[in-house]
């Protein structure tokens, strides 16, 4: 089998065999382009829900903005998940600073012979980290916190980027973690309950100005996390 050296090559390049099904490692930049795409995009609903209003819709223009929700936590996780992929090959490489979690990563036997095989290639490790990792949701902020842990990026740092104010009596840690519970919360009561409440089954309100509010605030958590990493 040729072998591949993803590690020492630029970021966003692919040399595999075009019929091989490949995990790619993207660049930063990369990263929060596709973040940024997918923001855009779900700016762009409000203008779908804006001529439903015109129309006397607003039972459907509530439901757009109940789907930006969701799309807007899809693209924080995708966000994350490829970050997780970056940073933990850029420890590998031996380029960012090994972490404890880093340490303690449990990999199965099958990965470890793999490994062995493949002499310098970083390949395997980046498809072993991709498989480990793609199931799980990265939005709440146990499981950002836990992420960003991981690959060595400070959680202060985050919160003071995402959102400091000299005059809020709220600390930064603190409304980081309000904010993002929040999003994953509501984003699970949308898409497990249709918005209703299990109480008494009644929806949820929603506004324009809601989504709004968790788009920017999200658009600044990953800015923050952004600026960090490249700061490493």
């Amino acid at each position: 089998m040729e072998k591949r050296n993803l590690g020492l090559m630029p970021r966003s390049e692919n040399t595999r065999d075009k019929f091989h099904t490949e995990v790619i490692r993207f660049g930063l930049d990369q990263i929060i382009q596709h973040f940024t795409e997918t923001i855009q995009a779900v700016y762009a609903q409000f203008d779908v829900a804006d001529e439903l209003i015109e129309i006397h819709k607003a039972y459907e223009a509530e439901n757009i903005w109940r789907a930006q929700i969701i799309f807007l936590a899809g693209a924080l996780d995708f966000y994350m998940h490829e970050l997780t992929k970056y940073g933990l090959c850029e420890i590998y490489s031996e380029r960012w600073k090994r972490t404890e979690k880093y340490d303690n990563l449990q990999v199965d036997m099958k990965t470890v012979e793999t490994a062995l095989k493949s002499g310098e290639d970083i390949d395997w490790f980046l498809e072993y980290v991709n498989g480990y990792y793609q199931i799980m949701t990265m939005v709440s902020y146990e499981a950002v916190k836990d992420q960003l842990n991981l690959i060595g990026i400070e959680l202060q740092s985050v919160a003071d980027g995402a959102f400091y104010q000299r005059e809020s009596r709220e600390k930064t840690k603190d409304k980081l973690k309000r904010r993002l519970n929040e999003l994953f919360d509501r984003r699970n009561i949308i898409a497990h309950q249709t918005d209703r409440k299990h109480t008494d089954a009644m929806v949820n309100n929603i506004t324009k100005e809601i989504v709004q509010e968790f788009i920017r605030d999200t658009e600044k958590i990953v800015k923050a996390i952004d600026a960090a990493a490249r700061c490493k």
